[in-house]
């Protein structure tokens, strides 16, 4: 009797890493796609000299994710300036939490 529910508990335990280690999988899936992503969309900033309305809605169609600036002035950029900017995604757990969170990153180019 003790053996069964030991081997109970033991499933149950098992079941439940086995969700958040897909949870933190996913996470981790993101990030690395944000991560890809942001090399593509910081050679467009820097070319263009910072975020376009066109670079706005080919990351959101394209990747599903939101890009923005993340500084205090973005208006006033000229050639050799850092630009920062973040880049977006929402994310929705199977196991860890029980609503949508975004995940975000941030990220730095010269403007060329």
């Amino acid at each position: 009797m003790v053996k069964k529910i030991f081997t109970m508990i033991s499933f149950l335990f098992i079941s439940v890493s086995i969700l958040i280690c897909s949870d933190i999988l996913s996470i981790e899936l993101l990030y690395g796609e944000l991560d890809n992503i942001s090399t593509n969309i910081g050679y467009q900033i820097s070319k263009s000299g910072g975020i376009t309305d066109n670079l706005r809605l080919y990351v959101k169609k394209e990747y599903d994710a939101n890009v923005y600036c993340g500084m205090e002035e973005c208006g006033h950029i000229k050639k050799g300036d850092t630009y920062i900017y973040i880049l977006e995604k929402s994310f929705n757990p199977v196991f860890i939490y029980k609503s949508n969170h975004v995940i975000k990153i941030e990220r730095s180019v010269i403007i060329s």
